[in-house]
C-alpha cells in the first residue's frame, strides 16, 4: 500500500501549513517513491515517514505500451488484488481506469468482474494509489494522466463516500490537480446514490450503463434492474441532467443477437425521448470475450444500429476498444486468463 492513510492524515494534520504543501507536494507532484527523496523535510520526519507511511506500491504490470493501453495488477495490504488500466490514446490523452471495488456485486452476465463475486469496496488511498501507480510510470517519459474514468472493478456509486473522497484527493491543485470534467463515473444506475452525486455540486462526467431499453431483457442481464428498474433510474437520470445542466453518456453494449436488432434500437430511442438531445451521447461499446456466452455484435448490425440512433437526431460515439490483448478492456478486469 501507499501508506497508513490515517497515520498520514494525523501527520499532516499536526504540521504547519507550509509543511502540509511540502508534505503533498512530494507525494503528488513530485511523485517519490521513498521518504529519503523528500529532502525538504527535516531529516526526522523522513524518518518517522519512512517508518510508519511507506511509500511502496506493490504492483505487476502487463502489456505493452505501443499496443495501446497497460494493465497493472496492485496487491492491497490484506492480500487482495485489484486492477487498473492505462489507455494511451492517439491524441496524445492519458487516460486511466480505476477500481473502486474488489470485484462485484451486481454480477453483470457480460462482466468478467461481475462473475468474481463481491470482496470489498477500496478505501480513498488504495483508489489513488492506483493512480499515483500510473503518474509514476508515465513522470518517466515526461507525461501524465489527463483523465480519470471509474469504470474499473466494481459499481463506484455502491461505495460512493470513498469515491468522493478520492475525487477530492484527485481535482485538488495541491494534490493531482486534475480539472472536474476530467473525472468521469459510471453506474448501472442507483437511485439514491444518484442524487447523493447530484448534490455533490462538480461538474463530473456521468456514465450510465444501459445495455438494454426495455425491463425483461436488462433484468437477465443486469440484475440490479430487478431492484432500480428503467423507469426508475431514467427519472433519476433525467433530474440529473437538467439540475446540473451536464451531459448524460449512455453506454450501450451491442451482444450479438442479444440486443443490437434494428427493434432493439428503435425501443432505445423511444425510452431516451424524454432527455433534451443536447443532454445526452449514445457510447456504443464493442464485447471485449470475457467469461459469459456472448458474441461482438457483427459490423453489418451494428452499422445499422447506430444509423437509427443518428436518423433520430442523437449523438453517437463509438468507443474504441483498448486493452484486449492485455485482457483489459471494458468488462475484462479480473478475469482469470
Amino acid at each position: 500500500m501507499i501508506m497508513n492513510w490515517l497515520t498520514w492524515q494525523d501527520f499532516i494534520s499536526s504540521r504547519p501549513a507550509f509543511r502540509r504543501k511540502q508534505l503533498e507536494k512530494a507525494v503528488f507532484q513530485q511523485l517519490i517513491s521513498d521518504w529519503s527523496e523528500a529532502t525538504t523535510l527535516p531529516a526526522s520526519d523522513r524518518e518517522w515517514l519512512s517508518l510508519n507511511c511507506p511509500l511502496t506500491i506493490k504492483a505487476e504490470f502487463l502489456g505493452q505500451e505501443d499496443k495501446g493501453a497497460e494493465k497493472a495488477r496492485l496487491e492491497l495490504s490484506d492480500g487482495y488484488l485489484v486492477e487498473t488500466v492505462l489507455m494511451r490514446h492517439a491524441d496524445g490523452r492519458r487516460t486511466v481506469c480505476l477500481s473502486s471495488q474488489v470485484g462485484c456485486p451486481l454480477g453483470c452476465a457480460f462482466c468478467a468482474t461481475g462473475q468474481l463475486g463481491f470482496k470489498r469496496n477500496l478505501v480513498a488511498y488504495e483508489i489513488i494509489e492506483q493512480i499515483l501507480l500510473w503518474q509514476r510510470r508515465l513522470a518517466l517519459v515526461g507525461e501524465k494522466v489527463d483523465n480519470v474514468v471509474f469504470m474499473g472493478m466494481g459499481e463506484p456509486l455502491l461505495n460512493l463516500e470513498e469515491v468522493l473522497k478520492a475525487i477530492e484527493i484527485l481535482h485538488n491543485p495541491e494534490a493531482l490537480a486534475i480539472g472536474w470534467r476530467h473525472i468521469a463515473i459510471s453506474t448501472v444506475g442507483l437511485v439514491p446514490e444518484i442524487k447523493q452525486l447530484m448534490n455533490f455540486g462538480q461538474q463530473i462526467k456521468l456514465a450510465w450503463s444501459l445495455h438494454a431499453a426495455d425491463n425483461r431483457l436488462r433484468d437477465r442481464l443486469m440484475p440490479i434492474n430487478k431492484r432500480y428498474n428503467l423507469e426508475q433510474v431514467k427519472r433519476a437520470m433525467l433530474e440529473y441532467a437538467q439540475t446540473t445542466n451536464r451531459r448524460i453518456m449512455v453506454e450501450y453494449l451491442l451482444l450479438d443477437g442479444v440486443n443490437d436488432s434494428a427493434d432493439q434500437a428503435e425501443k432505445l430511442t423511444e425510452f431516451l425521448d424524454d432527455f433534451p438531445k443536447n443532454l445526452i451521447v449514445i457510447n456504443i461499446l464493442t464485447y471485449n470475450p470475457s467469461d459469459g456466452n456472448f458474441r461482438a455484435s457483427r459490423l453489418e448490425n451494428r452499422r445499422d444500429f447506430v444509423n437509427i440512433l443518428k436518423r433520430r437526431g442523437y449523438g453517437v460515439t463509438e468507443r474504441l476498444s483498448l486493452g484486449q490483448e492485455v485482457v483489459g478492456a471494458c468488462g475484462q478486469l479480473g478475469r482469470k486468463n
